[in-house]
Parts: structure tokens; sequence; C-alpha cells
């Protein structure tokens, strides 16, 4: 399999005729306070199979490591590659809505994307702290 497409998102789904919608598509999160607690995002990947895949379930795997290398998340499951029709190569859609993950410290963070063992792609995410507003004067 490759990665054809590899982002976070507000909100994604899938269409009962397989389009893929995705909406705020980001790579930057800010906070005031941390740890940060991400209330919810949707990462979204697309993946072509290969010859050879067809019609196979794979294993996949999305990490989420700090800026040292630390994981901090992961998250797992299989996807079951369609067999290839009308000589089209096959694509999977895979949303994952991921709810309430906590950023330590501000930073980069880096999503990885793995079917099998092999990583097929990365996916940055900025951490920012921001300072909080200040009253208004009177």
């Amino acid at each position: 399999m490759k990665q054809l497409l590899f982002l976070a998102a507000d909100y994604a789904n899938i269409t009962r005729e397989g389009k893929l919608n995705v909406m705020g598509i980001f790579n930057d999160i800010y906070s005031y306070n941390f740890p940060a607690r991400h209330s919810s995002m949707h990462l979204v990947a697309k993946l072509g199979a290969e010859l050879g895949e067809y019609g196979q379930n794979r294993d996949f795997a999305v990490k989420l490591f700090d800026e040292d290398g630390n994981q901090i998340f992961d998250i797992s499951g299989q996807i079951q590659i369609p067999k290839g029709e009308h000589d089209r190569k096959p694509e999977v859609n895979l949303i994952l809505e991921l709810k309430d993950i906590v950023f330590p410290q501000p930073g980069i963070y880096q999503f990885a994307l793995l079917v099998g063992e092999d990583r097929k792609g990365e996916l940055s995410i900025y951490v920012n702290k921001v300072d909080a507003p200040q009253p208004a004067e009177e």
C-alpha cells in the first residue's frame, strides 16, 4: 500500500457513494495552558493498493510521538482492501476520530501511519502556546 493522503481535520466522513468529505484541515493547535487537551480531531488517510494486495486484510496503526520521539498515543485496527474492478487500482479511505488527545507541552508532534510493519506516512502537528487574552481596561 502507498499513502495517497494523510491529514488532520475538524471533521470527515465517507458518503454512501464512497466520496471522502473533509472539513477544517489543520496542522496547528493553539492553547493557553499545558498540558493541552484537544477535544476532537479526525485523522484522514487514503491508501492505494498495490498488485498482490487486492482482496486482503491488512493491519494498520497510527502512533503519535512528541519531538523527543516518545510515543504518547497509538491506535490500531484492520483494513480490508477491495478487489480491483474495471481495471482500477483499489483505494482505501481511513477516518479515525480522536477524542481528548493530550499534548503535554508546546512543540512539534508527529503522527505515524503504519500498514503492517511499514511506515507509510507522517503528519506533523504544531502545538503552540498563546498568551491568554488580557481583560479590557476601563
